[in-house]
């Protein structure tokens, strides 16, 4: 008889689970349904952007299985343009959502709109609205971006380049207007009313690592930063004012009455770094950051006497040395292959018309220059020197 109605009973309480099981999941997806949102965070993105792409479908809608999902901090590959997300259940209706947008390492313009691109190079938003804190990048060409994709830029060691100097300026805290790249691959960087001239892709950290200092003594000054040249050992770096417009001699005598003495000296840095002013600024920059004189040789009292300067108003002296060297610009192939029809021969390097270093060209020791193709050529007469 008892197991009669232990039989009797069985289907009744496996009736009576299911019933409250039933009720237990009406409840969670009725009742646990997100009706309000609390967005923290979001800056470029709006809230309704956000909560659209994350509550996209009848499962992201509850807000217990949202609150469980996103419940540490992290990535989604549906949200790209967002590095971290994470959501925080308040009640069964409202859910708190902490976002962090993903860093916008530049822009460039394609049809008349900004085009945005992350460190990696994904294009994160294509918009009319200017970001002024997204340093502008000019001198590339590609092809129509789609979001969400890599910048379709065809010469892969160029969108390299651009992403590693946009990587380098925001970690030592630069932030520049614009960086161009002309049709040589040099590298120039404005930020606020100073033009950097970097020079091509090599040593690229250590002139920016020296940049992030040299910048604090000509921040507010009109002008442009030499540091094509800049390999990370002491060394020159010129800063010619942009007003500039008389010869040197009485830029030099305009100095001297301003500061007494005909050089403007400033305090040496931490990194080793100064400058002094005359017709132009000499920033000597010692490396590795070593401090004045160390043992790398770096006098902090150095006048301009002592520096090496890169002026495009020649002195006297200047007109003699590079008479000596070969004033008539020639050809030579530079590393690239380029035919270059500007190289002549300053202080002993092959520079272009700007003054910037032909990679790949050098000055042997009988005064000839040797290009990247090893043709051997009279600077004086920019014909091939006869062996």
């Amino acid at each position: 008889m008892n197991n009669q109605r232990e039989r009797r009973r069985s289907p009744a309480a496996a009736v009576i689970a299911l019933l409250v099981l039933a009720a237990v999941v009406a409840i969670v997806l009725l009742l646990f349904r997100v009706r309000q949102v609390e967005m923290i965070g979001n800056s470029r993105y709006t809230k309704e952007q956000i909560q659209s792409d994350l509550i996209h479908d009848y499962w992201t809608g509850n807000s217990l299985w949202l609150g469980f999902k996103y419940r540490h901090a992290g990535s989604d590959d549906t949200i790209p343009y967002l590095s971290s997300i994470q959501v925080k259940l308040l009640s069964p209706s409202k859910v708190r959502v902490i976002v962090q947008e993903k860093n916008l390492a530049g822009r460039v313009v394609y049809g008349g709109q900004q085009v945005y691109f992350d460190e990696d190079g994904i294009v994160l938003d294509i918009t009319d609205t200017v970001y002024e804190e997204i340093p502008l990048v000019n001198g590339i060409t590609m092809g129509e971006p789609v979001l969400y994709q890599k910048l379709p830029v065809s010469n892969t060691a160029l969108l390299r380049t651009m992403l590693n100097i946009s990587q380098l300026l925001r970690d030592s805290s630069l932030q520049p207007d614009e960086i161009t790249f002309d049709e040589n691959l040099n590298i120039h960087v404005t930020i606020g009313t100073v033009t950097v001239e970097l020079g091509q892709d090599e040593y690229l950290e250590e002139k920016v690592a020296n940049l992030a200092t040299i910048y604090q003594q000509v921040a507010g000054q009109t002008g442009t930063l030499n540091m094509t040249a800049f390999t990370g050992n002491n060394e020159t770096i010129t800063f010619k004012e942009a007003e500039e417009t008389e010869p040197a001699t009485e830029a030099q005598t305009e100095t001297a009455k301003a500061s007494g003495d005909g050089t403007v000296q400033s305090d040496t840095d931490s990194s080793g770094s100064a400058y002094q002013a005359d017709d132009t600024v000499s920033v000597d920059a010692a490396a590795d950051g070593q401090s004045a004189g160390d043992e790398s040789g770096y006098d902090a009292d150095a006048t301009a006497d002592d520096s090496v300067t890169a002026d495009d108003s020649a002195t006297a002296d200047d007109s003699a040395s590079d008479e000596d060297e070969g004033l008539d610009a020639f050809m030579v192939f530079d590393s690239s292959g380029t035919l270059r029809y500007d190289a002549h021969v300053v202080n002993g390097q092959v520079v272009d018309k700007y003054g910037n270093l032909i990679d790949g060209c050098t000055v042997n020791e009988d005064g000839y220059v040797v290009d990247a193709y090893w043709n051997v050529i009279d600077p004086k007469t920019g014909t091939l020197a006869e062996q």
